[in-house]
């Protein structure tokens, strides 16, 4: 079954490339069209467009972090228990089922031989997660000044916003120079266009 999806998803996702590609051209060969003849709607367009928007705003109530811990460990002996014992019928249920049956999951993408690894792979992997919730579910019930302290080291606000600072800084040099050189700008766009249509409808 797999084998035939991949049959089919392939030639309609190479489908799809062709017709992306092929319209791409087109609105970027009217782009460089219109820079060449110096259009000024283009450049007010071009203009408008080039401006930083910044979705800081926009992400920040994703990047707070939240404390869910105070609410949960109100009850500390039913949340321990919970996750105890539905790490212990997880582990129960997936020790003797066969890794195999994870390989249709990665048959489709993967060669025979790399999705039969995988598929053990993800047998231990989730084994080996639901051993380490029962341990934190006996940190829960028995030992909750340890989890305390593991909780106290590892519960850290982690943010992104300085490493990828400069990914949201607008650079301008190359809109400068499109700006004042329209002509020679839109010519080559509108050549390399042409290039990819009708290296795409060749293929089409």
């Amino acid at each position: 079954m797999s084998s035939i999806l991949g049959q089919v998803s392939y030639p309609v996702f190479l489908y799809g490339v062709f017709v992306f590609f092929i319209f791409a051209s087109i609105f970027s060969f009217i782009v460089g069209v219109s820079f060449a003849l110096r259009n000024a709607t283009m450049l007010r367009f071009f203009d408008f467009m080039n401006k930083n928007i910044s979705t800081r705003r926009a992400l920040k109530p994703l990047a707070m972090p939240r404390f869910v811990e105070p609410a949960l460990l109100k009850h500390p002996t039913l949340l321990g228990a919970g996750i105890i014992l539905g790490a212990a019928i997880s582990i129960f249920l997936l020790r003797d089922v066969d890794a195999s049956v994870f390989q249709p999951l990665f048959l489709g993408a993967f060669p025979y031989f790399t999705a039969a690894l995988l598929a053990s792979y993800a047998k231990s992997f989730l084994l080996i997660g639901n051993g380490i919730c029962v341990a934190v579910g006996l940190l829960i019930l028995f030992f909750p000044q340890l989890l305390s302290i593991i909780e106290a080291y590892t519960d850290k606000w982690l943010t992104l916003r300085k490493p990828t600072r400069p990914l949201g800084q607008m650079h301008h040099d190359v809109d400068k120079w499109v700006l004042a050189h329209p002509t020679v700008f839109g010519a080559t766009l509108s050549i390399l266009s042409l290039g990819l249509f009708a290296s795409m409808y060749a293929r089409f």
